[in-house]
């Protein structure tokens, strides 16, 4: 897992039991044969208003952090220390940009 994974950050902030949840769909997800993937960053940032997002049938909580490191205006998030940050998004380099003449 690369520093910047969602659940890597979670445990390291006391998020353990959001890292569970996330733990507990993907390995549903494993075991069901699925190759299911989500961003999770957008997932606990919330949705445009700030109400809580469903992955697999679950609430997540919305985490302020997340909100900040997507762009969210909303405020509305819970935190448990006021200082932490989520890592910045890395480039992809999967669309870049390019001069058009």
């Amino acid at each position: 897992m690369r520093a910047s994974d969602a659940r890597v950050w979670l445990r390291a902030n006391d998020y353990d039991d959001v890292a569970d949840m996330i733990d507990g769909i993907m390995e549903s997800w494993a075991a069901a044969g699925t190759k299911t993937r989500r961003n999770w960053w957008e997932i606990l940032a919330g949705d445009r208003k700030g109400n809580p997002r469903i992955a697999a049938g679950m609430p997540f909580p919305v985490l302020r952090a997340a909100q900040h490191r997507e762009g969210r205006s909303v405020e509305n998030g819970i935190w448990r220390d006021p200082d932490e940050t989520a890592p910045a998004k890395a480039p992809s380099n999967r669309w870049p940009k390019t001069d058009r003449p």
